[in-house]
């Protein structure tokens, strides 16, 4: 019975090991140009010829309902390619910049770039939002005053995810309260009592990062760099270019879904500045292939160039990929038994908080979805929790340290490919910098194998 049991598990779990091993074997004997969607799609393969006497109408269901779910994502990922491209071409992102430079102390520039996008997520309630529009403009200003763009990167998802779970407009928040009925504003005080920990750590390791990187000689790479910017001066802004970004902010305040947000950007840079734009003709082709700068800057021209719908492609086959890669472990029955063995083990409150967590960290690996990573597990243990009386804000808050925290901490979920293609750094590269997400999720974790081994004490 043991042996029938351990033999379950192992299959159960091989498709996580399939993934591993293909992204080692294309990452490093068989090296390709993108290993993470032919690891995807080859471990996938794998797992459904593993188990082709299944229904193939169960692949083809969950395949079109991990599709639909991302689709969003997708979509949305396109608009920001686009937006990328218009406000390099209108100007827009060389005066963010600009303003950033003025603003952005280099002794203090991690955790200013951390607290930046924090205060924007929380009042835009979206971490894409900031990421894709302010978070391009701060990687910017990284880039001219030769700041690392990994730890770039790793401070402003960190702020931006910071300021997405302690905002009511974000969609996670809400989500995760609505699947667990608590009220909004009761979620978001209950996870204030971790949430803010984690943030104070994660700026105070910033700042001790900053001071071993940052050399008080490198002061005059600004000088040096931002030649093409012109007059660094508060006179020297063109206020008018910074109407786009008010516009996205803005209509982020009033409820206005991402993409709306994102396309009033788009079309409020292009009317703004058509003469720069010029014929029709050019605004499309910089919209679908993407802005190349020709200041004479070297740095300058390096980080605008990009954009468009093109640069987007690479992301969407990722996601793509990863939609397969869930729909052959969730149709055909692998995260169903995995699930199961999950409640067998849950035992009390803690264990079955640890599970809420461990599932929701799961789905992020295999779903490519924040979202159904938040829904399954919800659905999963609400019994659970209600047997063994854990208040509901308990749930919902491991729901959102785990669900909603690892999900850019994985190259091929949908919000780790969104940050990725946006800051142009990969997840692997600003992984280790992301300080609060990852800070949170060990003291999330410890804070309830400390409280399990306190009630087995007593």
């Amino acid at each position: 019975m043991e042996r029938e049991k351990s033999h379950s598990i192992f299959f159960s779990l091989s498709p996580l090991l399939y993934l591993i091993l293909t992204i080692l074997f294309f990452r490093f004997v068989w090296v390709v140009t993108y290993p993470h969607p032919m690891a995807l799609f080859v471990s996938g393969v794998i797992s459904f010829l593993q188990r082709r006497n299944r229904k193939f109408v169960f692949l083809k269901s969950s395949f079109r309902k991990n599709f639909v779910s991302v689709l969003p994502a997708m979509e949305i990922l396109f608009f920001v390619g686009m937006l990328i491209a218009s406000w390099a071409y209108a100007g827009v992102l060389s005066t963010m910049i600009q303003i950033g430079i003025l603003f952005l102390q280099p002794d203090y520039f991690l955790p200013s770039l951390a607290i930046v996008s924090a205060i924007a997520a929380m009042v835009s309630g979206s971490s894409w939002t900031t990421a894709g529009t302010l978070g391009v403009a701060l990687m910017g200003v990284a880039e001219v005053i030769s700041f690392p763009q990994t730890m770039a990167a790793g401070a402003i998802v960190s702020g931006c995810y910071f300021g997405d779970k302690l905002s009511p407009l974000s969609d996670t928040t809400n989500l995760a309260s609505s699947l667990t009925h608590v009220p909004i504003w009761k979620h978001i005080r209950h996870m204030l009592k971790t949430t803010c920990i984690s943030f104070g750590l994660a700026i105070l390791g910033f700042y001790f990062l900053n001071l071993c990187v940052w050399d008080s000689t490198q002061t005059t790479n600004i000088t040096l760099q931002s030649e093409s910017f012109g007059d660094i001066s508060l006179s020297g802004v063109s206020w008018a270019k910074l109407i786009p970004v008010v516009l996205v902010f803005g209509s982020s305040l009033f409820r206005m879904h991402i993409r709306l947000s994102l396309l009033l950007g788009i079309v409020s840079s292009i009317v703004l500045n058509l003469n720069e734009f010029g014929f029709p003709w050019e605004i499309g082709k910089t919209l679908v292939y993407g802005f190349e700068s020709r200041s004479g800057n070297e740095v300058f021209d390096r980080f605008l160039s990009g954009g468009g719908v093109v640069a987007i492609l690479p992301t969407e086959i990722l996601i793509l990929a990863a939609v397969w890669f869930g729909a052959v472990v969730e149709g055909y029955g692998y995260l169903n038994e995995i699930l199961i063995q999950i409640k067998i083990w849950a035992k009390d409150r803690w264990d079955i908080l640890l599970s809420t967590m461990g599932t929701s960290f799961l789905l992020n690996l295999v779903t490519a979805d924040q979202y159904l990573s938040l829904v399954i597990p919800a659905r999963a243990f609400r019994s659970l929790a209600e047997e063994k009386g854990i208040p509901e804000k308990d749930i919902s808050r491991s729901l959102e340290d785990s669900g909603t925290i690892t999900s850019p901490l994985i190259p091929w979920n949908s919000c780790g490919a969104f940050m990725s293609t946006s800051l142009g750094v990969s997840v692997f590269a600003f992984f280790p910098f992301v300080f609060f997400n990852l800070i949170h999720v060990l003291l999330a974790v410890s804070l309830l194998l400390v409280a399990k081994n306190k009630s087995k004490s007593s």
